[in-house]
């Protein structure tokens, strides 16, 4: 078979004839990219702060010192009272916190209740007889706040609000036949301002220093805890401390100017 010799300028026309071919082929690959629609790139999506929720339970072992004129006519009286005196005539009680967060926006309550009702049997003269004291008390408050650190080691939170008060005193005596019974109460609502304190000391471990002051019914009053906890998982988790708070409250010849400190010891639920 008889072999075709080509010229140099035959090689470069073919040559050419595949480049512009390649070429051809490129832009109608490209031609129809272009038919196609682009490919859609979602935004990420911006998840905003939650709501949280944080009630509590405890237990406040207190005693009770101070000057006390709850029973008029009765004169004022300087009471120091120790814990296993109160817990002796306890009829019972309930105390409690509950606290909602929005981002850093927080709401705050506090409230605790209870019942005393210490007795003791006389005989006057040789007559059988009795002298009952039922004092019943409730302490609220209601308090808005705002975190001014939010770090993972520690939080700095303040608020203001107002606290209520509100007391029950009894007194009983009878001596047979006779009975006499005495009875007043007392209201009053403080505004208060205070702040927080929570350091993420160790996995598991925090401390917590908080406290309270205010005034309006009462001449003055404070609030103070210190403690620790520990969190058992997300949802639960147990903490004790120490509390002391004074109010001095007087109207008319009601005087209530009373110190009260303790351990403290309760446990938390997160949700």
């Amino acid at each position: 078979m008889a072999v075709t010799k080509r010229s140099p300028i035959q090689h470069i026309r073919g040559i050419g004839g595949m480049v512009a071919g390649l070429v051809l082929m490129s832009g109608a690959g490209q031609a129809a990219d272009f038919g196609r629609p682009a490919p859609v790139v979602k935004a990420p999506v911006v998840v905003g702060p939650a709501f949280t929720f944080t009630t509590s339970a405890y237990l406040w072992a207190t005693g009770l010192e101070g000057r006390l004129r709850t029973l008029p006519p009765f004169p004022a009286a300087n009471v120091n009272i120790g814990f296993d005196e109160v817990m002796k005539n306890f009829d019972g009680g309930l105390m409690g916190t509950a606290e909602m967060r929005y981002g850093r926006y927080i709401g705050f309550f506090d409230f605790m209740a209870s019942k005393i009702s210490p007795g003791k049997a006389i005989n006057p003269a040789g007559y059988p007889g009795s002298v009952k004291m039922v004092s019943g008390s409730f302490t609220g408050m209601a308090a808005a706040g705002y975190r001014w650190v939010d770090d993972p080691r520690y939080s700095v939170d303040g608020f203001a609000g107002i606290r209520g008060f509100a007391m029950r005193n009894s007194l009983k005596v009878q001596v047979v036949p006779v009975a006499l019974k005495l009875t007043n109460s007392e209201q009053w609502i403080d505004a208060v301002v205070g702040g927080r304190l929570k350091v993420n000391f160790a996995p598991s471990w925090h401390s917590v220093l908080m406290g309270f002051v205010g005034t309006g019914g009462s001449r003055y009053m404070w609030d103070v805890y210190g403690g620790i906890g520990y969190d058992f998982n997300k949802s639960w988790s147990a903490f004790a401390g120490y509390r002391a708070m004074k109010v001095d409250y007087r109207r008319g010849s009601f005087v209530y100017d009373a110190y009260q400190h303790g351990p403290l010891l309760g446990i938390q639920s997160h949700f």
